[in-house]
Formats: structure tokens, C-alpha cells, sequence
């Protein structure tokens, strides 16, 4: 986690010297931000993971597999199984982002 990036970009904020702080962040303080706090779960055939993760290129193609990222995008976990993320979850003291 990258908590001087948080700290700095709301730095401002707190003394009235920014109204909207997620607007000022940069790339890298966006990305920053929840980085090892948040977790994103996407299941993914391990042949498309395979560009991005050579790791998972040991698994057939076919074959679903569960992936967590970071806020920041980077993988957190690779697992075969709802179950294995369920359980990495609740021994990690992340929060699980849910899309809507």
C-alpha cells in the first residue's frame, strides 16, 4: 500500500485548499489509492490471463480460473476456485470492491 500517496492528496483537502481532491490526484496517486486496503475478483480463462500473467499459462487454456488485483492493478491471487478466494479473503484484512 501506498500511504503517502493517500496522505498527500487529501493533505490539501483537510485545510480547505482543495474543493474536489479526487480531481487533483495524479495517475499514480489514483492508482494508489485502496492499494492492498481493496481487492477486485474476476473470473478469467487462463489462456486470456496467460498475456498479462505468464504464471497462468501452466493451467490448460480452457480452464476458469479466479483472479484478485490490487486497486492498483496488480494480482493479488490466482486460485481455481471460488472457495480458495473466499478463503484468502478472510484471512487478508481486505475489503472486496463490488461493481454496480
Amino acid at each position: 500500500m501506498n500511504k503517502p500517496n493517500e496522505k498527500s492528496a487529501y493533505a490539501e483537502a483537510r485545510f480547505g485548499l482543495a474543493a474536489e481532491p479526487l480531481k487533483t490526484l495524479t495517475e499514480a496517486q489514483f492508482a494508489a489509492l485502496g492499494a492492498g486496503d481493496i481487492v477486485f475478483w474476476k473470473q478469467m480463462d487462463a489462456g486470456e490471463l496467460a498475456a498479462f500473467i505468464p504464471q497462468a499459462a501452466m493451467a490448460p487454456a480452457q480452464q476458469r480460473l479466479e483472479l484478485l488485483m490490487s486497486a492498483d492493478g496488480a494480482p493479488v491471487l490466482i486460485a481455481d476456485s471460488p472457495e480458495a478466494v473466499i478463503d484468502w479473503i478472510d484471512t487478508h484484512e481486505v475489503r472486496l470492491a463490488t461493481l454496480h
